[in-house]
């Protein structure tokens, strides 16, 4: 699947607002990653996090296709 980039506000670093937030998945059969990135392009600030179906139990979030940053859907 295409990964899907929406906007998402204001950097925390330098302000700037122009923030996106990337979400990509990816599906192996055995193994899925859902995978989130806020970046700035003004001062390249970045945040990502990821979760993958062979993680334990208790690190699974409850929507994997929700951003834990921003909350958007995926």
């Amino acid at each position: 699947m295409p990964s899907s980039t929406a906007p998402a506000g204001l950097c925390p670093k330098c302000q700037g607002n122009s923030v996106a937030c990337r979400y990509n998945f990816f599906d192996r059969g055995d193994l899925q990653v859902h995978s989130w990135e806020h970046k700035c392009p003004d001062c390249g600030w970045r945040e990502t996090q990821a979760s993958r179906s062979d993680d334990p139990a208790e690190k699974q979030p409850a929507e994997p296709n929700v951003c834990p940053i921003c909350q958007r859907k995926g």
